[in-house]
């Protein structure tokens, strides 16, 4: 199989990363990208380097499972492998190659009989929690104590809610972005299509200012969406509004993003009474019937998928010309991964609409632009687009023009005495609610001037000295001299301090001494082990921009 050149650039990526770093690589591509098709291909070379080697990949999902295999075979149609899944009856991890599910791996019985594998490659690795209880980290744990795999992560929304990006310096299991390739960039090489945006009918929002969250830093919560979203008047002008905007269109291949089982049976039903050709897929839906209705859909005899959390991972029908999300969502990578549902290419198809019932882009902005920012408890969240007056196109917040017509960024209008009374009492909820959704594309569409987000710079020398903030409290600054700058990098390290802070301030020293040596109770012990060289072993830093600021995110050594 001939690769596209972004794949055979992950794959050299990989490759120098394990030959030159310590950590654990995670590599990010968009949906619709061959990310299968990539650490496939790597397996295969590796293996026919040396038979010898034994390599597994690791899934959470059956889809997921089932994709993995038959892409390597598709890749490698003699490839030595074998399934651990009981979703698929199969419990083989004898062969060379296991691709396995994490529950079923995660048995204390099945993960003892494991022989050490010497690679191993987590799909959707965003599903990694920080969490050293958690199934992943029991399985990972367990077959780094038995051998010495290297491990690598594939995702296309490398971040979690909650914790942010999934790689770092802190309670990260990832050391960093081996390689990246961008939405924006596969749109222009023809590999993936547009997504777009219309403004749809204001009765058809569905409302989540109202909703509680599961936790903090969580989700809403499904039993109050459902409540909002399984009104009667709701669901018919959901309906009516598809109808106009999409299906009367010759938009005929839609999936539809629900909040509940009970929601997605509910508007299947009312679609099918409105006479349209749907099906409702669910995690209860048995998976005879759920692989004939999917066959359907790819063949077009159904017009309209409704799921619940089972169409945003490891699913492709590249004919799906309209993603209709009723689901409001915190998750920045739910939100992406349902986007990217349509994003592939398919015939003469020219874009994938997408129909946002419930505000999500308002609530995170464009998909390639958009950043993981947990909202500090206190902290309003405010939109992170806003919709040109004079065509409707949807912009990134920090843009100060249109992208489309060139027209200024409207200057927010002044707000009565009334208002702002009105305000401090509604501050805490999620999104002021505008109840229409944006016109536009769902891209940022800014190409040549995109922002650089992370860099690598090579390290001459690391200083620290001890540096009281503007909060009055004492900490340990260290200063990273690079070859490429005459200004040093700053980090700041919390010694001693109680809290998360003090926390932080712990995993970095730990990784930033590889988890050797002692470690300070104070800045001022801090300060001396650093300018006597403890950290000499860090032979460059990775740094993003984060506003005008460029912070220290990592090391290499």
């Amino acid at each position: 199989m001939q690769l596209r050149e972004y794949q055979q650039e992950s794959i050299n990526k990989i490759k120098y990363w394990f030959g030159s770093q310590l950590t654990k690589p995670v590599l990010v591509l968009p949906t619709g990208s061959g990310k299968t098709i990539v650490f496939a291909t790597l397996i295969k070379e590796l293996f026919k380097l040396n038979p010898k080697k034994r390599f597994l990949i690791l899934a959470h999902r059956q889809e997921l499972v089932s994709q993995a295999r038959d892409k390597l075979l598709s890749v490698w149609p003699c490839a030595p492998c074998s399934v651990m899944a009981a979703s698929l009856n199969e419990y083989d991890a004898t062969a060379p190659i296991v691709i396995a599910s994490r529950d079923t791996i995660a048995s204390k019985k099945r993960l003892l009989a494991c022989e050490p594998f010497d690679l191993i490659v987590i799909d959707e690795a965003h599903h990694v929690a920080p969490d050293k209880s958690s199934r992943y980290r029991k399985i990972l744990s367990h077959l780094e104590e038995i051998g010495e795999p290297y491990v690598m992560g594939v995702t296309a929304t490398p971040y979690r809610m909650g914790q942010g990006y999934i790689y770092g310096m802190e309670d990260h299991y990832f050391g960093g972005v081996a390689h990246q390739v961008t939405i924006p960039d596969l749109i222009d090489q023809g590999y993936l299509c547009r997504l777009s945006a219309f403004a749809v009918a204001d009765s058809a929002v569905i409302d989540a200012s109202s909703a509680r969250v599961k936790f903090k830093g969580g989700d809403y919560r499904e039993s109050d969406l459902e409540v909002i979203a399984m009104e009667d008047q709701t669901i018919v002008s959901i309906i009516d509004d598809w109808v106009d905007k999409a299906f009367s269109k010759g938009r005929t291949s839609s999936v539809f993003f629900c909040v509940t089982v009970a929601h997605a049976y509910k508007m299947c039903m009312y679609l099918k009474e409105s006479g349209i050709k749907a099906e409702a897929i669910t995690a209860e839906t048995p998976a005879k019937e759920r692989k004939q209705i999917l066959k359907d859909f790819e063949s077009g005899k159904i017009n309209v998928l409704c799921n619940v959390a089972v169409l945003t991972e490891g699913w492709d029908a590249p004919r799906t010309d309209c993603v209709v999300v009723l689901r409001p969502t915190k998750s920045l990578g739910l939100y992406v991964q349902i986007c990217g549902r349509g994003m592939r290419t398919w015939g003469d198809k020219t874009d994938c609409l997408l129909l946002d019932y419930g505000e999500n882009m308002q609530r995170h902005g464009c998909i390639d632009t958009a950043k993981p920012s947990p909202v500090s408890e206190g902290e309003e969240e405010r939109d992170k687009i806003w919709i040109c007056d004079s065509c409707l196109r949807v912009n990134d917040w920090d843009d100060k023009t249109c992208l489309e017509c060139g027209d200024a960024k409207p200057k927010p209008a002044p707000m009565e005495e009334e208002e702002i009374e009105l305000n401090k009492e509604t501050s805490d909820k999620d999104v002021a609610t505008s109840h229409e959704a944006a016109q536009g594309y769902v891209l940022s569409d800014e190409l040549k001037e995109a922002e650089v987000k992370e860099e690598t710079r090579r390290v001459s020398n690391v200083l620290a000295e001890a540096t009281v903030s503007a909060n009055g409290n004492l900490y340990c600054k260290v200063k990273f001299m690079t070859y490429d700058s005459y200004y040093p990098y700053s980090l700041p390290l919390m010694i001693g301090m109680s809290g998360k802070a003090g926390l932080a301030a712990h995993r970095k020293w730990s990784t930033l001494t590889r988890e050797k040596g002692y470690e300070p109770d104070t800045v001022h012990e801090a300060v001396e082990l650093i300018n006597s060289g403890v950290f000499d072993s860090i032979r460059e830093i990775v740094v993003r921009k984060e506003g005008k600021y460029w912070n220290v995110v990592n090391a290499n050594f």
